[in-house]
């Protein structure tokens, strides 16, 4: 009964390791090949980086990819959303939609953040949260990140820091990015995602 006992519990355990290990390596393969994906659309002609900053353009670099700052969370809805006036990296004002809130459990402690749509700005159409930390300026961009969110089936949506990403002035000042309004400035360190890019001379 024992060698059946030990049977069974090492049959589970494949199990266990067939359905928990390929979803964990896979979730990692998908955001590496985004993240070789988004260097590689750097490097090309028309992306954002402009002519004489391409050449000297060594990268993009980024935090190991962590499940840990993958979250799924409701998204507390306000009954009636508002839009509002955010700075931009330019000195102006761009107007985006205050859709509701969320709860991310970070390692430090939960944070409450601002749930976003963009006013008719393609594609940011999409939820997305603009949002600073204590990782920016001597790891990240000194004017924060933004990560953008995938809705569940439920009222629930996916807030993945190893998809955040810098706003397009980290790459090229001529562009206008909204900035973290203060409810979105978060104190301890999000130490995933996109870090500062490299450029040579």
């Amino acid at each position: 009964m024992c060698a059946r006992v030990l049977l069974l519990l090492s049959v589970t355990g494949l199990v266990l390791a067939c359905e928990t290990g390929p979803s964990s390596g896979d979730y990692e393969q998908a955001v590496m090949q985004d993240r070789v994906q988004r260097d590689m659309q750097m490097r090309e002609k028309e992306s954002v980086l402009p002519p004489g900053r391409r050449e000297a353009f060594r990268g993009l670099n980024f935090y190991e990819v962590d499940p840990a700052y993958r979250y799924t969370v409701p998204l507390r809805r306000f009954e009636t959303p508002d839009t509002v006036m955010i700075p931009e990296s330019t000195g102006d004002l761009r107007p985006q939609q205050r859709v509701g809130e969320v709860t991310v459990p970070l390692p430090e402690g939960p944070e409450e953040l601002v749930v976003f749509r963009g006013e008719g700005d393609t594609p940011r159409g999409r939820l997305w949260i603009p949002f600073a930390d204590s990782t920016n300026r001597h790891a990240t961009y000194k004017g924060g990140r933004y990560v953008d969110l995938t809705s569940t089936d439920s009222d629930s949506v996916v807030v993945d820091f190893n998809r955040a990403y810098n706003p397009t002035c980290a790459y090229n000042p001529d562009f206008a990015c909204p900035l973290p309004p203060p409810e979105n400035r978060i104190a301890v360190p999000v130490a995933a995602g996109e870090k500062r890019p490299t450029f040579g001379g």
